[in-house]
């Protein structure tokens, strides 16, 4: 194992270290790039940020000679993202107090290591796509042996439970803890851990490319190198890369990948913020505890009478996007003749025949569309107008095929871009906050990739795991006018 010393006279560990996790004995290749104790520069105007610093550039590759040479070729599926930028998120765990020389004796070792370990598995996220031999629009992604991912190790003195907090935060303070990797970059992942020593904090910030998996098999990594990190040995579902147990048609590789084109020549106006400077977007999260549901479904399903079947699926998730919905349509102040629209994506793994395995790492989902007119939302039956769009969209799309009409969705979507869908990234099914590094679990997830996409992300609440939080990122007024909605609408149930 290539080991870091680490340049930094650091105090020596003192009896209150943490425990350290066990070492790995397979050997594994890791590359420290560089560190340097320069402050990292900003584009951002005053005032400054929590001071950054980076303390260490590595590479992470799955152990030597672990993995030949492979080359997997991309799917319809798949090649809807080529273009796409990262998904980017955020885990903050809190730690007991802990200093930077700490860390990085007792843990990052072992991070590493288990990342090595788990890469091994995951690889398709150390290598790059490229064009295939065969076909000229036909695109793989290949790994070759020290194929690699980055990671960078951060040391900041910004106030932890300000940044892990639930309350409105501003993007420019998160910004400084994200891992960067642009369209253009040929990587597919970037890491980045930020420790908080004066806090007993840390931040895992992750960036992955759309194009190598969805969120299933995303959540399916993360959570297999956590186990891993924590028993000191691999523990993982293996992930299932062979893109050929998905049945695929040329037709609609045609569309997705032409589609890809179009958005590549107007990748900006499909940035939701794009008019908002940094300085003016905040991140917020909303709450529904298990007894808001509750409150929001009973209302719902009061409309129609006792001993009467509602007419559409009434689950916990269509009634709290159809309360979230409501409320955002409101705090808009759209004019009444407008139509509202609702874009979510279903993952479609369980939901064909025969079903394809959970593991499968890669893109299998399918997209739900819906409307409503503004006028009918803007009255006191808005939330049971818009759960019954919703799981009557849903009922429609089980009875038909997740994947019907599958052709048709690039064109939907691009027609919608400019008139603020509302769309959900992220799934209470992920269950976020279970992932243990041995660390505990994570205080406060956030997915920041919602502040290109106008979306709204979902999880299960971090407080019960019964509820749900949804996170949101506009500017201020937005998120306020917002705010003002949620709060009345919950007193009135």
């Amino acid at each position: 194992m290539h080991h870091h010393t680490n340049s930094h006279q650091h105090s020596k560990p003192t009896s209150s270290t943490f425990s350290s996790t066990p070492s790995f004995t397979q050997p594994i290749h890791i590359s420290n790039l560089h560190h340097n104790t320069t402050m990292q520069t900003t584009s951002s105007p005053p005032p400054p940020l929590h001071p950054i610093k980076t303390l260490e550039h590595s590479t992470v590759s799955p152990p030597k000679g672990s993995v030949p040479d492979t080359s997997i070729p991309l799917n319809s599926f798949d090649i809807l993202w080529l273009t796409y930028g990262a998904v980017k998120r955020l885990f903050f765990f809190k730690l007991p107090a802990f200093s930077t020389s700490q860390f990085i004796t007792h843990h990052l070792p072992t991070f590493k290591s288990s990342l090595s370990l788990t890469l091994q598995h995951f690889f398709t996220l150390c290598g790059h796509v490229r064009r295939s031999s065969s076909s000229p629009d036909h695109y793989e992604i290949h790994y070759t042996d020290g194929d690699s991912v980055s990671l960078i190790l951060s040391e900041s003195a910004g106030d932890f439970q300000e940044l892990s907090g639930h309350q409105p935060k501003d993007f420019k303070k998160l910004h400084p803890l994200i891992p960067s990797l642009t369209i253009k970059s040929s990587s597919l992942m970037a890491l980045q851990l930020t420790v908080f020593p004066n806090h007993g904090g840390l931040c895992l910030g992750i960036s992955i490319k759309h194009i190598v998996s969805d969120g299933t098999g995303f959540i399916n990594f993360i959570k297999s190198w956590a186990a891993t990190n924590l028993a000191g040995v691999p523990k993982l579902t293996p992930p299932l890369l062979d893109r050929n147990i998905i049945s695929d048609n040329e037709k609609l590789y045609s569309v997705n990948l032409e589609a890809n084109r179009v958005i590549e020549a107007k990748l900006k106006e499909f940035s939701a913020n794009v008019d908002s400077p940094d300085d003016d977007v905040i991140f917020a999260t909303f709450s529904l505890n298990k007894e808001d549901i509750k409150k929001i479904k009973d209302s719902i399903m009061s409309r129609y009478g006792s001993g009467v079947a509602a007419p559409l699926h009434c689950s916990t998730f269509v009634v709290a996007c159809a309360y979230m919905w409501t409320c955002l349509i409101r705090s808009r102040k759209w004019p009444s003749e407008r139509t509202a629209h609702f874009v979510f994506a279903v993952d479609a793994r369980p939901r064909v025949t025969p079903a394809i395995p959970p593991s499968y790492f890669g893109n299998y989902l399918g997209y739900c569309f819906t409307e409503v007119k503004v006028g009918d939302v803007m009255d006191g039956d808005g939330v049971h107008v818009v759960a019954e769009a919703i799981g009557k969209a849903i009922d429609e799309l089980m009875k038909h095929g997740v994947l019907r009409e599958a052709e048709e969705w690039p064109r939907k979507s691009m027609a919608l871009s400019s008139e603020r869908p509302l769309s959900i990234s992220g799934s209470p099914k992920f269950r976020v906050y279970d992932i243990d590094f041995g660390w505990g679990k994570p205080v406060k997830v956030e997915v920041i990739t919602i502040k290109e996409t106008g979306a709204m992300s979902m999880a299960e609440s971090c407080r019960d795991g019964e509820g749900l939080e949804f996170g949101l990122a506009y500017p201020k007024h937005e998120v306020d006018a917002f705010q003002a909605c949620f709060a009345s609408g919950l007193q009135l149930l």
